[in-house]
């Protein structure tokens, strides 16, 4: 009973459907039998065997579905397989409903009434097939709607799971290369300065614990990657006094926005790699918001380019659109390089 009950609460919209266009289709027929006959006359038992009839045909059919289904492992919501489900659906139909009818016409001695003519047996035919038609084509309609949903459902799980793993994937890259290329100035400053090269180490295994623990997150607050993207650049500042300069507007820190782990490290990172920053021309590196979170800086050409293959704007240009669906705006200019992400809003109950 508590099984049926789960069905009909689970079917309780659709049976609700079948309920009134029960009522409804009796209505129509009564009014029309009345305008015949010039007297009208409703039977509320009439339109409640008509829905029971229509309820007992919609639970066949699931039933039947969901055992042809099962016994030949069939694939989902094609054509043949529905005029399969139909064809048996049909037979079964007209075998029970019939042999209820004369069971019915035997305890009530009616057979005789029912069944007296060809034409009384073909009009009780053709209005069971009418009826299958009916509510047997809703039925079926609304069963392939379920199996339809429910696949689309399936294909946006396995989209949304390919989606984080392939989130997971890019940001397993970016990891390593934090490391290493902090290993490689920690490197230099060994040979150039011991001192400066013992309080890089001690920032630097801070900001590694914090990259260890961010990269186990798909997306953070834009507070939590400005912290981690200022102490980095505070950290490369030990190394390039001077030569370059961070400037974060006051009004980024009140967006309610989150971000990727990383993604402002590597804008800056990126910015310091590729310029030659002096004493004389700095490199400046703004941080602002406008139509999403903008990074620009000047460019100070360096007298020896270093070849770099892009793999971490790359990166963060695939995990934005898997995140956003939005591409990171990029203006490259002879004098200034800018590049805006795209805003991911942060929901209220984040």
């Amino acid at each position: 009973m508590k099984a049926f009950l789960s069905y009909i609460n689970k079917h309780k919209l659709f049976i609700l459907f079948l309920f009134l266009f029960s009522w409804v289709l009796t209505l129509k027929n009564s009014l029309e039998f009345a305008y015949l006959i010039g007297n009208y006359i409703f039977h509320f038992d009439t339109s409640f065997w008509v829905f029971l009839n229509a309820l007992i045909l919609f639970i066949s059919i699931d039933f039947i579905k969901r055992k042809i289904a099962s016994a030949r492992h069939t694939k989902e919501g094609t054509f043949i397989n529905y005029i399969r489900y139909f064809s048996v659906s049909l037979v079964f139909y007209m075998v029970y409903i019939n042999l209820f009818g004369l069971f019915i016409a035997f305890v009530f001695d009616t057979f005789s009434q029912n069944y007296a003519s060809t034409y009384q047996v073909v009009s009780l035919l053709f209005n069971q097939i009418t009826d299958f038609l009916i509510y047997g084509g809703f039925s079926l309609a609304y069963l392939y709607f379920l199996e339809n949903k429910a696949y689309q459902q399936r294909i946006n799980n396995y989209d949304l799971s390919l989606s984080k793993s392939k989130i997971q994937q890019l940001k397993g890259q970016l990891n390593p290369h934090f490391l290493f290329n902090n290993l490689n100035i920690l490197d230099q400053l060994i040979e150039e300065d011991k001192e400066k090269a013992s309080d890089f180490l001690s920032q630097f295994s801070e900001l590694y614990r914090y990259a260890l623990n961010s990269s186990e997150k798909e997306l953070i607050s834009i507070q939590e990657e400005l912290e981690f993207a200022q102490n980095y650049f505070e950290m490369m500042a030990k190394k390039y006094e001077g030569y370059y300069q961070l400037n974060i507007d006051a009004s980024i820190r009140n967006v309610k926005a989150i971000v990727p782990p990383f993604c402002l490290q590597v804008l800056i990172e990126n910015a310091i790699t590729h310029n030659l920053g002096t004493q004389e021309t700095p490199v400046l590196i703004d941080i602002s918001v406008n139509k999403g979170i903008e990074v620009s800086n000047n460019k100070v050409e360096q007298s020896r380019k270093r070849n770099g293959n892009g793999v971490a704007l790359k990166n963060l240009a695939q995990q934005f659109q898997l995140l956003s669906n939005q591409p990171l705006l990029i203006s490259d200019e002879v004098h200034a390089f800018s590049l805006t992400l795209p805003l991911i809003k942060m929901h209220s109950n984040d």
